[in-house]
């Protein structure tokens, strides 16, 4: 008797569809949106390749995207090639106490990769490795040797000795009988094994942020770094070519692996490796053995190509530029002292951190004529008196910016612990700031370091838990946008380009006072070339050069001078400049020495609370 045709699917078939659906519907959704026309990825406003146009020109992602590609491949072939030889080692020899031979093959996999990144970073110091390629591509070597060998030893599990044997019986010299015999058959096994490495390493972070150094910016890191400054979408554009290479190159290794001739699978691997082909022939060369270049590390979207491309033809150099995306993450590199960087980009309390440290150059001031042209009110400030080790580059604030139609008027930080907004607020995922803010609400000073006064914060931050959507310092423009929440905490210049999108959108430094953060230009101790970036530096305080960087990145420029130069939708912005008397009521964060352990500590208690 046969089922009938109608039938409901299974249980099962549901299960598996919805744990697919789990699996693929984020990549769906990142090619959805590398085609929609809106800047933001909030809401869908018409198809459009733009973004794909945009990703060819951006010179700093198809340059980060090479350097990935270029260290994953050399990591695959390393790893693969070490690990199946490991494998087969570990398969023909018994040793003794085999049991911990393979269990310290086993602890790379499960070791935290901070605990490794750490570990890694002091060794190369100690062998006196200068932070670059070479040291990414020996750490994802170190971290993805074990996956070949895993793998490898997998397919050896089954594998029957009696063929290398009968090969050798009839004349085979060992060498021939591996090549003929041993690698053929556990060919899949390698193949495996070679993917697996090169996803690991195309995709890693935390490993890379730690070991890379001058020109070794992966799109990883790129990526996260754009974290400040908002995502932007040519990202999501590159991520569909990668995405769509690795699935062409996947399905002719599966043809493959199902007895295809290498002819029969020529067309879908030719054009996946054209695909991971392309930034080689896209992104600029990067001269690394010119004696004239600069290497700078900054924030991503922190300065245009364009002004890059004019110093560089200027003073006939090869800039490069590399990015981060925090300041903790700056400070650990610097601290690691094998880096090369000649100009840095550290906030506030970063400033006053590395010259503790005495890891900053003293500047000499008779490089920077055009140092006049900054506005004296970012002069002179507690974290660097005199500015002897910085030069102002960019400054905003930390505000609310809300959906008037559903909120009305806010003029205080008091609107985000209104429980009317239940679900609808969004804070900011970093410690100094979100207890900043209730500092602030109860007249405190962010920079306070009185446990009774760092408690009452706390408690407010613990009572409006639940009230809060989410903790967020990447997107949080993208989710206003989306009407997901109503009012939200962060920072003006992302504020600004959502206001642009929606005129719903409002955005206000709280009447209590608020952070002003004021990011600047600085030279590492260390760094290799001090004059060029002392040339630098000056460049950037030309007016021309500062309205330029300006217009591009719509963060607030501390160059007065460049005020005349740009457009009154950017002059006038009161999100971008606000007057002087919001800006009389702000303050810096600054460096607070050992209460830091503190913040962190009360912040995740908040962040754990129910």
């Amino acid at each position: 008797m046969t089922a009938p045709s109608g039938r409901r699917p299974s249980a099962g078939a549901l299960l598996a569809v919805a744990v697919y659906a789990f699996l693929y519907a984020p990549l769906i959704v990142l090619v959805a949106f590398s085609f929609n026309r809106a800047r933001l990825a909030a809401r869908w406003e018409g198809f459009t390749l733009e973004w794909y146009a945009v990703a060819l020109r951006d010179q700093h992602v198809l340059a980060a995207l090479r350097n990935s590609v270029i260290i994953a491949l050399a990591t695959t072939v390393l790893a693969t090639a070490a690990g199946t030889a490991a494998a087969l080692a570990f398969h023909r020899l018994r040793l003794r106490a085999q049991g911990t031979w393979d269990a310290l093959v086993v602890v790379p996999l499960v070791l935290p990769e901070i605990v490794l990144a750490a570990s890694l970073v002091l060794l190369f110091a100690a062998m006196g490795l200068r932070l670059g390629f070479f040291t990414v591509v020996l750490a994802h070597v170190a971290f993805s040797l074990s996956y070949a060998i895993v793998v490898v030893r997998a397919r050896l599990a089954g594998f029957d000795r009696s063929l290398e044997e009968a090969a050798m019986d009839l004349g085979a010299s060992p060498l021939r009988t591996l090549r003929h015999v041993t690698l053929p058959l556990i060919a899949p096994g390698i193949l495996a094994a070679a993917l697996l490495v090169f996803s690991v390493s195309i995709d890693d972070y935390v490993v890379t942020s730690f070991v890379a150094g001058v020109g070794a910016t992966t799109l990883p890191l790129h990526i996260y770094s754009m974290v400040r400054s908002g995502l932007s979408p040519e990202i999501n554009a590159d991520s569909t070519v990668l995405l769509t290479a690795t699935v062409l190159l996947l399905f002719a290794a599966w043809r493959l692996e199902q007895g295809r001739r290498p002819r029969q699978v020529a067309v879908p691997m030719g054009l996946g490796l054209s695909l991971l082909g392309a930034p080689f022939l896209l992104a600029p060369v990067p001269l690394t053995g010119a004696d004239r270049q600069l290497n700078v590390y900054i924030w991503s979207n922190y300065i245009a190509p364009e002004t890059v491309r004019r110093f560089e033809q200027r003073h006939h150099v090869r800039v490069n530029v590399d990015v981060y995306d925090s300041n903790e993450a700056l400070i650990a590199k610097m601290q690691s002292g094998n880096v090369d960087y000649d100009v840095i980009c550290p906030s506030t309390y970063t400033v006053q951190s590395l010259v503790a440290q005495g890891l900053l150059r003293a500047l000499d001031f008779s490089a920077l004529p055009h140092l006049s042209n900054v506005d004296p009110r970012f002069l002179g400030r507690r974290h660097d008196p005199g500015n002897r080790y910085s030069v102002p580059y960019f400054w905003g604030t930390t505000g609310i910016a809300y959906r008037q139609s559903r909120v009305g008027t806010v003029d205080s930080w008091g609107a985000l612990w209104d429980a009317r907004f239940r679900g609808r607020i969004l804070m900011l995922d970093d410690a100094r700031e979100t207890l900043g803010a209730a500092l602030k609400w109860k007249g405190l000073s962010v920079n306070t370091t009185d446990p009774a006064s760092l408690a009452l914060a706390q408690r407010a931050l613990v009572a409006q838990r639940p009230l809060v959507r989410a903790y967020n310092s990447s997107n949080f423009e993208d989710v206003l946008l989306s009407g997901d929440v109503w009012l939200a905490q962060g920072w003006n210049g992302q504020f600004a380009r959502a206001m642009a999108q929606d005129a719903d959108i409002h955005y206000v430094v709280p009447r209590e006072g608020s952070m002003l953060f004021l990011d600047s230009l600085a030279v590492p101790r260390g760094a290799p070339h001090p004059a060029l970036a002392h040339a630098f530096l000056d460049y950037v305080m030309e007016a021309e050069v500062a309205a330029e960087i300006c217009r591009t990145m719509q963060y607030s420029t501390p160059n007065r001078a460049a005020l005349a130069l740009l457009p009154a939708s950017i002059r006038d912005n009161p999100a971008i400049f606000p007057s002087a008397d919001v800006v009389a009521r702000t303050e810096i964060i600054e460096d607070i020495g050992a209460a830091t352990v503190l913040y962190d500590r009360l912040w995740t208690e908040v962040k754990t609370s129910r």
